[in-house]
Parts: structure tokens; sequence; C-alpha cells
């Protein structure tokens, strides 16, 4: 080795043990690890870079090379996947594309948290198993001059961990975080085995236990009573923010009573200490508990001091140790854990005997009261922290809200902020989600938004202008690399209602919300903002089969033909025209092929032709009046592209020639096919968009045609070829001949 290597080497154990506070022993775990997972190299040993030159000496001083040196990190950079409104699917399947963007780590300080449960690594003997002990085997050998293997009764922690994790919807907003501490203490090496449950409702609204950590179909319910270990070294962490309804009626401190009779349980709060009374812990009293006698059941443990008193018998009642993953506090409670006489650790009594519990809190956790929009502001605003105040104002700027764009807020505006002010949010009573939540559900894929728009502009109002700014640039932004645009390709994009809908990002709530938000901007923005207002308000949404589709308009001519008879002269035609609008939703076909589907609104029609009509067939009487229910219709027929596009779709009945047409042009009518096939084509186009298309009534097809006229066409007494393709040699009624084009024609050329 070097003598430079050597001593940057140096350089590295003295920032391991100063910055990050390690021993030697585990500085040399660190190496030893390093070198088992380079085992397959070419050399066994760790591998400095070598500098070039003097110059390079001098330039990487201050700032590193990026072609000498790449910054790793020991722990991997969390990812989050980017979901949209439009799909709240918890896959990354269908319409939801994501991108992974570097998300903020939810559990703040992972070794410190480690470090302070320190304390619980309390090893016992195996019992039946043993090891070999080498320093007796080498004493055995260097006196009896022989080797003989001395074996000794095998170590193990005496504690199995039993992680207990709340699955209310409030919890939704913690999941990330829970799944990094679940992580953590599997891999401290302080617990002999680590396994988690799921606590939950069944549909008769009793607590259960569920296996495992995420949630699998089918299931299986436990009895709560499962938990009870009568050696007493299972030790059972509850991890909740004790906000549901089952806390707050004394449901789940009913199972906990189950448990600290024979097992050490505390809950694992994920709320701060002051938030603490306003949740379902409020039901008992606030006291510091002690411990010389290490890893006791609760009920062992002594009560050193009363922080809020209450009408409790605190001798015989439920008693609980609170923590938080603060590392202080949770180091605090270790040591109780262990049998230190000097700590004390922060948790409740609770009486075991619960009134019925009257609160606001409904089930759905929305809070319905007769306080009006600007006094539930206010509310949010007396109770929540400073640091969430701002957080709500920061997110009104926001078109867009869900986990990961707040947590892009925290890391570019609010980087001191933490995930229970993002909890205070998101529960204070202004913020919704837009959806059902389920603990299926992925977190990230939810969309919310503020109650109202009142109360959306009443903390839009209170933000600076430039944090305003600042978020809308930074969602914009985020939304821009999502679709793999620049960020001025995203705003033309916002300008474009035709579009609607692009990759699955709905544009259309976005542009609608940024045009709220950069109207206070001013200036350019203001002018923006009118511009989106202007586009967007003509577009509607529907919903079709399930599915929400965009409606963008059109404009379109209606010709009506004029007949002037002036004596006996030939009649003159005239066309006249006038502009017209329709809404259509465009649907999407395989080789980027589109059918563009009119939407035709419902009526009542005369159906059928009089006996005065010319050329008109008996079966065609009497007149009826029909009504029509609302339906879509494509807005021309069905072009040789769509055809070969749906042909090419798994068969459903029967097969489908893809070119059946004698007149050959991608644009152009498909012709040549039988009611069969079309009826295919029907079936093919259904299963593929997951919406219900078939062939038009007649009904529909004359109410599309000529619905809201009495004349034999809908633009007038006659008919003549420059609105139509058919033989112009043939004259009806008043009309005249005109040419004769023996050829289909592209669709849409009679405007």
């Amino acid at each position: 080795m070097t003598e430079d290597a050597s001593q940057r080497i140096g350089k590295l154990f003295t920032a391991l043990s100063q910055k990050l506070e390690l021993t030697s022993v585990e500085i040399a775990d660190i190496f030893w690890l390093l070198q088992q997972n380079n085992a397959g190299a070419s050399s066994p040993v760790l591998s400095v870079p070598e500098r070039k030159s003097e110059t390079s000496n001098k330039s990487s001083s201050s700032v590193p090379s990026s072609q000498t040196y790449k910054e790793t990190s020991l722990i991997d950079e969390p990812k989050a996947e980017v979901y949209t409104e439009g799909n709240r699917s918890t896959s990354s399947q269908g319409n939801i594309q994501p991108i992974n963007l570097p998300d903020a780590r939810s559990l703040r300080q992972p070794l410190q948290l480690a470090r302070a449960l320190r304390p619980l690594m309390q090893k016992i003997s195996s019992g039946s198993k043993k090891v070999l002990d080498e320093q007796a085997t080498i004493d055995f050998t260097a006196k009896q001059k022989i080797f003989i293997p001395v074996f000794k009764q095998a170590l193990e922690p005496w504690f199995d961990l039993v992680l207990v994790v709340d699955e209310s919807k409030s919890m939704i907003f913690w999941r990330k975080t829970i799944r990094e501490f679940q992580k953590l203490l599997e891999q401290c090496g302080a617990f002999r085995d680590v396994r988690t449950w799921r606590l939950a409702t069944n549909k008769d609204g009793k607590i259960v236990l569920q296996k495992g950590k995420a949630k699998k179909l089918p299931h299986r319910f436990y009895d709560p009573r499962e938990l009870i270990d009568p050696s007493g070294r299972s030790l059972i962490l509850i991890v909740s923010d004790c906000v549901d309804i089952v806390w707050r009626n004394g449901e789940v401190i009913s199972v906990i009573q189950k448990w600290v009779k024979q097992n050490p349980v505390a809950i694992v709060q994920m709320l701060p200490e002051w938030m603490w009374l306003r949740t379902g812990l409020s039901l008992g009293a606030m006291v510091q508990f002690g411990s010389s006698t290490p890893r006791v059941p609760n009920q062992s443990l002594l009560i050193k001091e009363i922080l809020l008193w209450d009408s409790i018998n605190f001798a015989t009642r439920i008693k609980v140790p609170v923590l938080t993953l603060e590392p202080e506090i949770a180091k605090t409670w270790s040591e109780m854990v262990a049998g230190k006489s000097y700590a004390l650790a922060t948790g409740f009594v609770f009486p075991s005997q619960f009134e019925p519990f009257e609160d606001d809190v409904h089930e759905d956790s929305e809070i319905e009261n007769d306080l009006d929009n600007d006094e539930k502001a206010n509310s949010f605003r007396l109770t929540a922290s400073p640091m969430a105040r701002k957080l709500a104002s920061l997110l009104s700027a926001a078109p867009v809200i869900s986990l990961p764009i707040v947590r892009i807020i925290q890391q570019q505006m609010l980087q001191e902020s933490q995930q229970v002010h993002v909890a205070e949010v998101f529960l204070g009573g202004i913020i919704k989600p837009l959806g059902t939540i389920t603990p299926e559900t992925n977190p990230d894929s939810i969309q919310f938004d503020f109650i109202n728009e009142r109360i959306r502009n009443n903390f839009l109002e209170a933000a600076s202008e430039k944090h305003s700014q600042e978020v809308f640039a930074a969602v914009s932004e985020y939304f821009a690399k999502r679709l793999g645009k620049s960020i001025i390709e995203f705003y033309a994009l916002l300008r474009k209602p035709e579009l609607g809908e692009i990759d699955g990002f709905e544009t259309k709530s976005f542009a609608q919300i940024s045009a709220k938000v950069l109207k206070r901007l001013g200036g350019t923005y203001a002018s923006f903002a009118e511009e989106l207002e202007q586009q967007w308000n003509q577009v509607d949404s529907v919903e079709i089969n399930g599915k929400r589709v965009l409606l963008k308009p059109f404009t379109f001519d209606v010709a009506t033909v004029e007949v002037k008879k002036i004596g006996r002269r030939k009649p003159s035609l005239t066309i006249n025209r006038s502009p017209h609008q329709a809404k259509y939703f465009t649907e999407k076909l395989p080789n980027n092929v589109t059918l563009d589907m009119v939407a035709i609104p419902g009526g009542k029609f005369m159906m059928g032709a009089p006996e005065t009509e010319k050329e008109s067939y008996d079966d065609e009487r009497p007149q009826h009046q029909v009504t029509v229910s609302p339906f879509f219709m494509g807005k021309y027929t069905v072009t040789q592209s769509q055809w070969r596009a749906v042909a090419t779709l798994p068969q459903i009945n029967c097969e489908l020639d893809p070119d059946p047409s004698d007149f050959k042009g991608d644009n152009l009518p498909v012709e040549n096919i039988s009611w069969y096939d079309a009826v295919e084509f029907c079936d093919r186009l259904s299963k593929y968009t997951q919406k219900k298309y078939r062939l038009p009534s007649e009904a529909e097809w004359e109410y599309a045609c000529r619905g809201g006229t009495t004349t034999p066409f809908h633009f007038g007494e006659t008919i003549t070829p420059e609105l139509a393709n058919y033989d112009g040699n043939y004259v009806y009624g008043s009309g005249s001949k005109g040419e004769y084009r023996e050829k289909t024609t592209p669709v849409g050329s009679f405007q």
C-alpha cells in the first residue's frame, strides 16, 4: 500500500469515528463486509483511486473530479413512484406512468435510532444450541497436546419483537416511515426474531389481527390473544397515531389489556408529544414509568411521576409506555425496559372500563360541523404548528396535491419539516382525499384537494407571491419530467384542450387550478391564466362504463340547401353554411390510430316519413315520436386504417379480413364487410377499451342524421353531389345533376 493511500485510509477512519461516532470494532466490521462483497473481484484488497498528477491533486482537494471519484451512499437513496389523477390503481400498470425521482427519507435519523435500541441487545443462553468455544479449545489443546473441540452454550437475543401496525385510514401518511422502521428493526440485530402483524377491524367492527407486512387475499383474521407469550420474551410494539375511532372509544386499549399482563408492551406514537392529548391517548393519565428489573411485563412497571392527574386507580389499571421515533425518547424507553433504574419513560395509565365515547370524528375521518369555510381555516391555524401552517399555504399553490408532491415541496422549500407536519395538514380538516382509502391503497397514488375552493383561496391569499410561484414551478417541472417534456413544452401542452390526456396525465384539473394560482402573480402569469381559463372552460369530462373521458369541443358547419324557383326556369340551389359546435373524445387504437366519438345529446324527434314525401316507403309510416337517450357516435364512418388496427386485436367470435375494401386508402371508408364483421369489430373494440361499443339502432341513426328537421334530408328538400357522394346523374326533387365520382372519398371531405 502506498503512503498516500495509507494516509487517506487514516483520514477515512477518523471521519467515520468522529462524524458517525463509530467504534473501531464497527469500522472493522464495515471493511470486512466490504471485502466480502468484493470477493469476486480480481483483487481482494480495498481499492483506493490513484491520483494522476500534482495538478489533479490540487484540484481534487477542494472539488472532487467527476472523472476520478463517484460519490456513493451506504444507504440507497429511496425513490418515489409518481402517479397522476385519472388512475389511482395500487399498481404501476395501465395508464400510470411511473418516474423515479429522489424521495426524502421519512425516517430521518435511522443510525441514531438503531443505537438508541442498544440497551435491548441483552443475550441469554439458547438452551440446547451449542457453539465452538475457540479460546477454551485452544487452551485445552495447548495443555493436553491433543485437539479436542470444546463447546459452550450459544447465546441469543432475549427478545422476540412483535410489531403491530395500525391499519386505520389516517395511518396512510406513515406507511413509508413504517416500512423504513420495520427494515431497521430487522437489521439492527437486537432481536431474535421480528414478526409483523396488522391491527384491523372485521366486518362486524371487532378488532382483529392479520399476519404480514402487506395485505394479501385471501386473508385470515386472528384473535389478538395470539400474541400473548407466557415466557415473557415477546416485546410488543404497537405503531399508531391513535386518532381512529377504535382508539377513542377504548377498544384498542381493551386489546392491549390482554397483552400487558405477561409481556412488555409499548405504543410507538407517530405524532409528537404535544399532540398526544388530541388523540385516543387522552382516555388515560400521563405518567412516567420506571423499573429496576429488566424485561418485566407492563403491569410490573413502577409509576415514578404523575404528569397529568386523572381520577384513575393507578395500582390496578392498564400501564402502557409511549415513545416516538426520536432517538432520545427511544433510548430512554429502551433503558427502562433493560432495568436501568435512572430511566423514566413517558406513558399512560388507562382505566379498564370505558364509557361510550362521543366524538365529532366519523368513520370517514371528515369533521362534519357548522363552521363556515373561514372558521375552518382559522381553526386549523390556531391549533397547527407554524411549520404545518406554512406547508398548508404552500400546498394551496400546488395544482395537484399528492404525497410525492408534498415531499418535493419539503425538499425544495421546507427542508426542516417532518412527516408529522404533513399529518397535521392532511388530518386538520382542510384537505380531503379524492377517492377511497383502503389498506391496499398505495399512498403515493392518492390525489388530495382542499375541502373546497374557498378554503384553498383562504390559504393561497396568505401565501407570498414568491412562494406561490416557486411551488407552481416545482410542481410543473415535476410533471414535465414525467411526460418527458421541457418546462416550455409542458406549458404549451396546457394550452391545448384537444390533447386532453397525455400518457394518462389529465391536464384539465391541472390547467384549471393553475389558472387560479397564476392570476395572483399578475403580469404575464395573469395573461397565461386567462388564456387557460378561456380554453379549458369549454372542456367537460364524463364517465363511460366506469371510465372518465375528456370531452373536447370542435366546430363544424351545418349546410342547408335553399331552392329558389323563378317562373318556369330551372330552380337554382344555394348552399348556406352556419357554424355549430359539438364535443367529442378520442379513443386510442393500436398502431397509433385514433377514433373520434361525438357526444349526441338525448332528445325527441318524429321518426319516419309522411305520405307526401317523395319516394318514401310504407314501412316508414306511420310517423311516430321517439325518445333517444344520449349516446356517442363516430365522427366519420370507420376508416380502413381504423379497421386494420382493430382487426389486429384478439378474435372474439369470428375472423376479420384486415383489408376487405376495393378502394384502397387509409382515410377511405372500409367497405365489403358484413353485419357479422361489424359486430365483431365492436366486440373487439369493447374488450380493448373497456367501454361498450355497438352498432347504432335505426332510431339512433335517423336521430343523429336528421333529428330536429322535417325535410327528407337534414340539409333540406333535396340533395346535391357537393354535399354527399352519390350518383350525380340521379336527381331528387328540385335538385340538379352533378358529378358522379364512381369511388369512395376520404372521410371529412364534405364540410
